[in-house]
């Protein structure tokens, strides 16, 4: 009896999952699954895939992309830009609310981005917001004690009345509106953040498609739709149900039961992914495209021993970055620097680092670090199951050259804390998903020293090269495309050079959803659009 238990009740448990698989339906209910859950809802925190979707239907910025990633009026009725390139200035539409039932206004925006600026909020906006006339002053006025503050506002973002904001920057700068479509731009509510302080990003009031009804963390998250979302076509289901916490497998379960309706399967293990990717069943309804991503192992530059760029490009000489991309079953491809296929400035000619054991051993001699390697350790995120794999084979590889380092899951919200502050982080797996099309977005974020920053910092290498710096400012000024591009060319192969990192792998997009699914696409730009996904 004992043995015959257990297989009585897996034969129940399965009997439960099918007939659960074939319950009726609620009309116009999305269900979509996460593994891990998304870490805040404030706008001023939200900078990863985790956040991202969920914080994009909820609230809504001045600017948006459109299907083909063009640059669109949003909450903005009209925008102008002054002939010299430094005045942007929006008109918003009179028919934008939130959640809450108040109209949005030109002080949202600007107490939005001023609270971005605030280096209390600890927004990983800080520093993409600094072409702002006056924002560096502010940022360094609100470090002091209340009563030792001496600015009101932020002297670039100036209010006329409740429907015109404007925008004065110190210089022209050619990716201004890219940024202004961040969720770091969104307008949200003073009297919310106020109200619920430190937890105002469980507590979301946006002006966007769909509203929050529930959030239990590691659980689910439940979103309806917005009755008074200005454009009245949206969304097109009526509610949208995320589950948190569900391992790959039993994603891939559940979605052939049909009870999820779309299913990244990007990360899925290699066999699961293998058989949705190549089964007739699936395939009609499978989609792809190129992630725009670069996957990197940072390298603290301000810490011994990667202060030394011998020591780095041993690090690159070392690691076998094909044996890495092979865990992800031909959903990568190998990385020459930082920018990927398709990203305007993209050099087909960079030559990377090939696998030369041999010629990093040499440089950790030349460095003098023989013999002597001091122990190390390197972080990854438990949120995908290829970075554990990955961190062994690194593990692996520095071994076979005499260098002994630790390994350590986390999750993904402690290590990018973690590797966002000076001195923090020796070694971390990274990854970095483009916010637009332009190679600022990944060579000035993530190199350029003006945004090391001592917490929360995007340039998670602390790599700071003055002649690096004034390159890649320069191209943000330069108007002529063709000359612009050729800089951050110039800069990226510089940057290969200094080795502040080593580039692993860009990765690709793969997305299965129901036969029952329409508009679901793979947007250019977001990761999700579930406000146009309809359940038929």
């Amino acid at each position: 009896m004992r043995r015959c238990f257990p297989l009585r009740f897996l034969a129940l448990c399965l009997l439960m999952i099918v007939g659960c698989s074939r319950a009726p339906r609620e009309p116009g209910v999305l269900r979509v699954v996460q593994e891990a859950d998304a870490t805040t809802l404030d706008p001023a925190r939200a900078y990863d895939t985790n956040c991202i979707p969920y914080v994009r239907v909820l609230y809504r910025g001045l600017v948006d992309y459109d299907d083909k990633a063009n640059l669109v009026n949003e909450i903005a009725q009209s925008r102008t830009v002054s002939p010299d390139g430094k005045t942007y200035t929006f008109r918003l539409r009179s028919d934008v609310y939130f959640h809450s039932g108040r109209r949005v206004v030109a002080e949202d925006f600007r107490y939005s981005l001023e609270r971005v600026l605030d280096p209390e909020t600890a927004s990983d906006g800080l520093t993409l917001y600094t072409m702002i006339d006056g924002a560096r002053e502010w940022t360094e006025d609100r470090k002091l004690k209340p009563a030792q503050r001496k600015l009101k506002h932020c002297r670039g973002i100036i209010v006329q009345g409740d429907d015109v904001i404007t925008f004065k920057l110190d210089k022209p700068d050619a990716t201004f509106l890219n940024y202004l479509s961040l969720p770091f731009a969104y307008a949200v509510a003073r009297e919310t953040v106020e109200k619920y302080g430190k937890s105002f990003g469980d507590h979301a009031n946006g002006t966007g498609p769909y509203m929050l009804r529930d959030w239990v963390h590691d659980g689910w998250m439940i979103l309806d739709k917005n009755p008074k979302y200005f454009d009245r076509s949206l969304p097109r289901s009526n509610r949208l149900e995320v589950q948190f916490g569900n391992s790959s497998s039993l994603q891939i379960m559940r979605f052939e039961q049909g009870q999820l309706d779309v299913l990244k399967i990007s990360d899925a293990n290699p066999p699961d992914f293998l058989r949705i990717a190549q089964s007739p069943k699936w395939q009609p309804h499978l989609q792809h495209a190129p992630m725009m991503d670069i996957r990197y192992l940072s390298l603290n530059n301000e810490m011994k021993p990667f202060d030394n760029v011998l020591v780095r490009r041993a690090m690159n000489y070392a690691i076998n970055r094909a044996n890495i991309a092979r865990f992800l079953a031909g959903r990568a491809t190998l990385a020459k620097g930082a920018l990927p296929p398709g990203m305007p400035a993209y050099n087909p000619l960079l030559q990377g680092y090939p696998h030369d054991p041999a010629k990093a051993k040499a440089l950790i001699k030349q460095a003098g670090y023989e013999g002597q390697f001091p122990p190390l350790s390197l972080w990854y995120s438990t949120n995908e199951p290829w970075y554990e794999k990955a961190a062994q084979s690194i593990q692996a590889d520095l071994k076979a050259i005499g260098v002994t380092i630790q390994i350590k899951g986390v999750r993904y919200a402690e290590l990018k804390a973690k590797a966002g502050q000076r001195r923090g982080l020796e070694m971390g797996l990274m990854g970095w998903l483009q916010d637009f099309p332009d190679p600022s977005n990944f060579l000035d974020v993530l190199f350029n020293g003006k945004n090391a920053t001592d917490q929360a910092s995007l340039n998670r290498s602390f790599y700071s090269n003055p002649k690096i710096n004034h390159l890649l400012d320069a191209a943000l000024l330069e108007t002529d495309r063709a000359k612009r591009l050729k800089m951050y060319q110039q800069a990226e192969k510089e940057i290969l050079s200094d080795a502040p990192v080593v580039f692993l792998h860009h990765t690709e997009r793969y997305v299965v959803h129901q036969p029952w699914i329409e508009g679901y696409s793979l947007h250019p730009m977001w990761s999700e659009r579930f406000e146009y996904v309809k359940v038929n």
